[in-house]
């Protein structure tokens, strides 16, 4: 069952300044969901927040879902066209994590990972397998990453929140 938190919205205003970095956007979200933020040293497999019942999350924000209407699942990364693919992104969260939560400037989705790899592995074959490639010119930062268009509409299904987005998105 999917849930709106009328007490986030109270709280929406606090946080409605743009944060540009990406640590204080994570302690916007997490101070307005009652989570904690993972030391440096504990953030092992995605993983980036606590709740207070011990639950771990993977915590994405993807900006362009707003426009797009599609959260991008990414799912494998490679450094280089040679190099074998690793998991990655949600492919590593799932093993660890309770949920994956995605903020754009509009709305939290918090979705149980079991839900979403089961969604994944269900519609695999009518979602969008998209390869990007970043820092293409850095050569030690280079990275190619693969995942999934998946619809914000699917991905809702697997929500147990959806909330107002406490922060909003940085203008570049």
């Amino acid at each position: 069952m999917r849930h709106r938190f009328t007490q986030i919205q109270k709280r929406h205003s606090r946080f409605g300044e743009i944060v540009s970095e990406r640590g204080g956007l994570e302690r916007a979200v997490a101070e307005c969901l009652g989570w904690e933020v993972l030391p440096n040293h504990q953030r092992i497999d995605e993983l980036t927040c606590k709740s207070p019942d011990g639950s771990m999350i993977a915590l994405r924000f993807d900006w362009s879902s707003t426009e797009t209407g599609n959260h991008y699942l990414e799912v494998e990364s490679r450094e280089n066209r040679e190099s074998s693919w690793k998991p990655s992104g949600f492919g590593l969260a799932q093993k660890k994590a309770q949920y994956w939560a995605v903020v754009n400037g509009k709305d939290v989705f918090v979705a149980d990972t079991s839900k979403l790899a089961r969604l994944l592995k269900k519609q695999r074959r009518e979602l969008d397998d998209h390869v990007s490639r970043r820092n293409l010119d850095h050569r030690d930062k280079r990275l190619y990453a693969r995942g999934y268009l998946l619809p914000l509409k699917e991905l809702e299904t697997c929500c147990s929140v959806i909330c107002p987005s406490p922060v909003k998105a940085p203008e570049n």
